[in-house]
């Protein structure tokens, strides 16, 4: 399947951590495009793919970045016809630890979408890549199975 990862990195992390996803997922046989909100303006053509994750660190007070807050308020399109699966990093200890999965979460339902699998929620910088492969592995099965 063709899949598509919209993200947004601070420092690095989360493209690291999509990295991981996009070598997985190939591994699987899937054909997989990453698309940094931060750095590209151009919104990505979200019609040509099946599958869409979309991924952010929690700033601040539990607030997405500017790069996805103004994504996703010029993202319109319907996303009923997507399998969709969401991941938020952050810091445990803070009081809204992935927020920024919850607000995608959030977002993805008012766009009609609804998420395949449960959220991927990291805490602090994956040293250990095998809940981010597990979690592919999830998703990979989900797809598989038409869920």
């Amino acid at each position: 399947m063709k899949i598509l990862i919209v993200y947004e990195t601070l420092t690095g992390t989360t493209q690291y951590v999509t990295e991981v996803m996009q070598a997985k997922l190939t591994e699987f046989g899937h054909q997989v495009d990453l698309h940094s909100v931060r750095y590209q303006g151009q919104q990505p053509e979200l019609s040509n793919y099946q599958v869409l994750l979309f991924g952010a660190p929690t700033y601040e007070d539990g607030k997405l970045e500017q790069g996805m807050r103004v994504f996703i308020a010029k993202c319109k399109e319907n996303l009923s016809g997507y399998k969709v699966a969401v991941f938020g990093l952050g810091n445990s200890t803070y009081p809204l630890f992935c927020k920024s999965a919850d607000i995608l979460e959030e977002w993805v339902t008012q766009q009609q979408g609804r998420v395949a699998i449960p959220t991927l929620r990291i805490d602090g910088f994956p040293d250990d890549i095998s809940p981010i492969e597990n979690w592919i592995v999830q998703l990979d099965q989900a797809l598989k199975s038409g869920s």
